[in-house]
């Protein structure tokens, strides 16, 4: 029977529109009362993510900073962050760049005043908790994940940044705009959730979408790619669904276990 079932949410669980599907929070209240945990996996903060899923999110877990805090049912379950030094040297490479950087602390993320249109889209659409500094390389709080944002793509400079740091941490492609760096993962997340819950492999399921989901899907029994992922990642051999929705309720319409 399955117990667990996290997903992504951007490509993954929401709609184009970026909203949750109608439907979702019934769906998540049957789930519940069937024993089963649902998880929303992201690179999003906390906060955000608990005002996303509110009427559901004392019930929920989620692995956010894509692993970096994991919480569940409320409580932190696993933190884990960057080393201060190196994560000050990633902000000061990516200052070179033509790139907004995020970086996101313990309570809140943090911005640079250049880009009030960058800033804006992080707070109202997105949501998040935000701190205007001067100086990126001078914040005083744990250093969760650090986000490069390039309008164009980030497809011109991925490759030198995973050269330059992806044996010293995860550096990866989070989105088409998006590169992330972090010492955490989401398979951290997912395993210190299934720790936590007692849950073997078998009894869990996740969604994904993006190279940083990888190592997530790759730790439960039942990985589900969404069809329009990359042919590369599609070449691993995960069942493919078009959206999230229909088989949670096919989920709960087999009372907890997967449809074949």
């Amino acid at each position: 029977m399955i117990r667990m079932i996290a997903s992504d949410l951007d490509g993954t669980l929401l709609e184009p529109v970026e909203h949750l599907p109608d439907g979702l929070f019934d769906t998540l209240e049957e789930l519940d009362k069937l024993g089963i945990t649902f998880v929303a996996a992201s690179g999003r903060q906390y906060d955000n993510l608990r005002r996303l899923f509110a009427p559901a999110a004392r019930r929920m877990g989620f692995i956010c900073e894509n692993g970096a805090l994991n919480m569940l049912r409320g409580k932190e379950i696993k933190l884990q962050g960057i080393e201060r030094e190196m994560g000050l040297a990633i902000i000061r490479r990516l200052m070179e760049l033509p790139v907004c950087i995020l970086v996101s602390g313990r309570h809140t993320c943090y911005v640079s005043p250049e880009n009030r249109a960058f800033t804006d889209d992080m707070v109202y659409r997105l949501r998040n908790t935000i701190a205007v500094v001067d100086r990126l390389d001078q914040i005083d709080d744990d250093i969760l994940k650090i986000s490069a944002f390039a309008p164009d793509g980030v497809a011109s400079f991925a490759p030198a940044l995973e050269r330059e740091w992806s044996h010293r941490l995860n550096a990866v492609v989070s989105g088409r705009c998006w590169f992330d760096f972090g010492t955490a993962s989401k398979e951290t997340g997912i395993k210190a959730l299934m720790e936590t819950l007692s849950l073997a492999p078998d009894e869990v399921v996740a969604f994904g979408d993006q190279f940083n989901d990888v190592t997530m899907l790759d730790a439960v029994g039942h990985p589900y790619l969404m069809e329009n992922a990359s042919q590369q990642l599609k070449t691993r051999g995960y069942r493919l669904c078009s959206k999230v929705l229909p088989v949670l309720r096919s989920i709960v319409e087999n009372r907890g276990e997967l449809p074949l």
